[in-house]
């Protein structure tokens, strides 16, 4: 699987001059390597854990302050100038209903590199994005749905196979067959296009 074969992957996007980069950078080796920089240099930094954490790499849509991996809000209140889009990621990111990387829920196993979350949640931020109309809310929507097509979980009958693929290069089910004999299961499903 993808996410099993790099620690660090960097995907990025133009739209209309802006980059927006989506990755998942390994923080704990990129302070680890930062810190012995650090110590190896002659300049006193003197640097507090707080300072030390802003230097991570922010790698949130331009004009947005919670659309990306993590955010960098101030507060809950804290929106960008594209505030219909980041009212949108907020939301998406203080879903209540997550599988963190590497967790186990409802007898599923995270085995992606970041948070995974309910359909029922990508759902709303999907329709959250399109009611937004912006440009802005467009370009993050066909990166999140289209492009890097994550996938969410929810609780559905056992899927027997995959009717019809679409999403970017056709890598992803977009009509589910079922077997509607058997109970429902908790299961994986491939994010819908935007």
């Amino acid at each position: 699987m993808c996410s099993k074969l790099a620690v660090l992957v960097v995907l990025a996007v133009c739209q209309c001059g802006l980059a927006w980069i989506f990755n998942n950078i390994d923080y704990r080796m990129l302070e680890k390597n930062f810190l012995e920089e650090m110590e190896a240099s002659e300049e006193d930094y003197d640097l507090t854990p707080e300072e030390l954490a802003r230097l991570r790499f922010s790698l949130i849509y331009p004009g947005t302050k919670w659309c990306g991996p993590g955010n960098i809000a101030d507060n809950y209140d804290d929106l960008g100038t594209s505030k219909e889009a980041d009212i949108c990621c907020r939301n998406h990111d203080n879903c209540p209903d997550s599988i963190p990387a590497g967790e186990t829920r409802f007898n599923l196993t995270n085995d992606a590199y970041y948070t995974r979350l309910s359909c029922e949640c990508d759902e709303s931020f999907r329709q959250c994005l399109r009611n937004a109309t912006t440009r802005s809310a467009r370009a993050i929507g066909l990166m999140y749905f289209n492009v890097i097509g994550t996938q969410c979980f929810r609780d559905d009958y056992p899927v027997t196979g995959c009717k019809r693929k679409g999403g970017w290069l056709g890598t992803k089910c977009i009509e589910y067959s079922y077997n509607t004999t058997e109970e429902m299961i908790y299961q994986w499903f491939d994010v819908p296009n935007y």
